[in-house]
């Protein structure tokens, strides 16, 4: 099998960027004071060592369950603590991750089975390579991280071990005795082939490539339909057949698709990921998140369900669409996921996420049913909690992840000529090479609250490259400037910003977007309303009622309810005929951007609107009115 060639943009190693700003604020925040750092405290979920203990049967989809939520922990919790650099937090993520390596056997496995279950699972639910998966990808962070060589050599055994067991004639996915009973442990597996992408990005070894490409066919094998089937190229070849399953299996699988594209270059491959873009734009938001409570079903209205795991899904297979395929949309995506969608449906201080959240959120109470709800003979996923361990501990351990993803992925190498891409903003600061010449970036900006970025570039000597800034789709225009002279002509292409030039140590670079409010249609009828990458709705203020759950003082369960009733029947029209459709942009002082109290709003008459991630409670839809 041959490589369908270079990508357009290349991921730099981890620890290449260094977040400041709101960005490093709520991780420190987060892992000091929310529940991110200590989940194993707060739910046995997380405790529960199934790497060290092991089972003895694949049957039982609740018998796994808990390596999904360690796995994923480990993998946000290291993520955390090396982006910020915190000492006695990778102190302590290094003792958690040596404890893992210390499970892994003579033969390399390392997993959550007894030998004499492993590698024979059944037809309807296991966690073999699911389970696998996330151990790795917490490994390799670790490794990416710290280069210690060891920790390669341990998921490289365990790999290749894996790949002895299944292969052509010996398949993994297992046609189910009952295509629509559940079995979402066989389907998750699929994202196996994070680990040998990774693996093949890391060694160049073709044996993971060929596995990766092998056991996405593998999957695309199974006669349809079978539950999370969405993105099996079966179901994308048909236009009729619906996206119909759990979405973050969706949103996950997504970059299984596109990496097998890439590393291939098959037409059937390309032809069905141009079938998974168009049926996934039916199912989301004004804002771009993926609904689905937990099942993708019905329409993208401003009071339907979207779950925390497929915001975290979603923005990593957008990250990898954008570094392969190059183009600027998917950064469109990555913010809005991120500053509307995630920062939407958190508490800004980081003690609890709402499993399910909608736009318009009028209250959020345990009570509300959802689809999956009859699964558990209650609901709850409506509420705010640390753990959310009565309903599935899945999507808080996610949830640790989100926001280093998106540092990780602000910036990219360049792979055509030598350059560095500012692919996603934020206040921060690259350090990295480009041949054997250091060079420092130093990004400059309250983005998004502030449209405007400096760069300040240091590279160790004179050196000449390309510095690629993606141009927003919301930017009306913009302005560019280097060293306070005016850049006008000739820096657009594709959708970027490109300056190439001998750079020296402290040049200068200013770009100002312009953003203009932007309505979006809800199928209601009726409107979001966008402001650059913010989407902004009307604030209701709440109660909480505090709820058991969670096991420490600050960190339980909780249910808001409005303060006054009447503020979630009130209604506020938008004057559709008049200029920038009757809403005044405010930016107010404040002494550094953050979540907790809103930077900026659009005003209208008495009502002020401000952006989502600012809110709990709040109005997400408005009716259209020609004055």
């Amino acid at each position: 099998m041959s490589s369908a060639g270079k990508p357009v943009f290349e991921r730099l190693r981890l620890g290449s960027v260094h977040p400041a700003g709101w960005l490093r604020d709520q991780l420190i925040h987060d892992l000091e004071h929310g529940f991110a750092s200590r989940l194993d405290a707060l739910t046995e979920h997380a405790r529960n060592d199934l790497f060290a203990q092991r089972i003895g049967a694949s049957d039982d989809q609740l018998a796994w369950w808990d390596s999904e939520t360690r796995g994923n922990w480990l993998w946000g919790y290291t993520l955390m603590a090396y982006t910020v650099g915190s000492a006695a937090h990778q102190a302590r993520v290094s003792e958690l991750l040596r404890a893992l390596m210390a499970t892994q056997d003579a033969d390399g496995y390392l997993g959550i089975y007894a030998p004499d279950a492993r590698y024979q699972h059944g037809t309807i639910e296991n966690g073999e390579l699911w389970a696998q998966g996330r151990a790795l990808l917490a490994l390799l962070t670790w490794y990416e991280f710290t280069g210690e060589a060891a920790v390669l050599q341990a998921v490289e055994r365990a790999a290749r071990l894996t790949m002895t067991h299944y292969g052509p004639g010996r398949p993994y996915f297992r046609t189910p005795e009952n295509p629509l009973k559940r079995s979402a442990g066989m389907t998750h597996g699929l994202c196996y082939v994070d680990a040998m992408a990774w693996l093949y990005a890391l060694t160049g070894s073709t044996e993971y490539r060929d596995f990766g490409v092998w056991l996405y066919d593998d999957f695309c094998a199974l006669p349809i339909p079978f539950v999370n089937d969405d993105m099996s190229t079966r179901t994308l070849g048909d236009p009729m057949h619906p996206l119909t399953g759990h979405a973050v299996h969706t949103a996950e699988h997504l970059r299984t698709l596109a990496w097998a594209l890439h590393v291939t270059g098959r037409e059937d491959l390309r032809a069905a990921f141009a079938s998974a873009v168009r049926k996934l734009a039916r199912f989301r938001l004004p804002s771009g998140v993926l609904i689905g409570d937990e099942s993708i079903h019905g329409m993208p209205t401003p009071d339907f369900g979207y779950e925390y795991c497929t915001i975290t899904e979603d923005l990593l297979s957008q990250a990898f669409v954008m570094e392969v395929f190059g183009q600027r949309g998917e950064g469109d995506l990555i913010e809005s996921l991120l500053f509307n969608a995630g920062q939407g449906a958190r508490l800004a201080d980081g003690s609890a996420i709402a499993y399910l959240t909608t736009d318009t959120r009028l209250e959020a109470r345990a009570d509300r049913p959802d689809s999956y709800s009859h699964f558990h003979g209650s609901s709850g996923r409506y509420k705010f909690s640390p753990t959310h361990e009565d309903i599935a501990c899945c999507c808080n351990p996610n949830a640790t992840r989100v926001l280093s993803h998106y540092i990780a992925h602000q910036w990219m190498r360049t792979t055509q000529r030598p350059g560095l891409a500012a692919l996603l903003y934020g206040a921060g600061t690259l350090r990295t090479s480009i041949g054997p010449v250091a060079v420092e970036i130093e990004q400059i900006t309250d983005y998004p609250f502030d449209e405007a970025v400096t760069f300040i570039v240091r590279p160790a000597a004179a050196l000449r490259f390309g510095l690629h800034l993606r141009i927003p789709g919301w930017a009306r225009g913009f302005t560019l400037q280097l060293n306070g002279a005016a850049l006008d002509s000739g820096i657009e292409h594709d959708g970027f910003a490109v300056i190439e030039r001998e750079w020296q140590a402290g040049d200068r670079v200013e770009v100002r977007f312009e953003a203009g409010v932007e309505l979006r249609p809800y199928p209601t009828g009726e409107a979001a309303i966008l402001r650059g990458p913010l989407q902004y709705v009307l604030p209701i203020e709440s109660e909480r009622r505090p709820m058991d759950g969670g096991g420490h003082a600050a960190l339980h369960d909780m249910e808001l309810t409005p303060k006054h009733p009447a503020d979630a029947r009130r209604i506020v029209p938008v004057d559709d005929s008049a200029a920038q459709y009757g809403l005044t942009f405010v930016r107010l002082p404040a002494e550094a951007a953050s979540w907790h109290t809103p930077a900026v709003q659009l005003v209208s008459g008495e009502a002020t609107l401000v952006p989502i991630g600012c809110t709990m409670l709040r109005r997400a839809a408005f009716p259209l009115q020609r004055r």
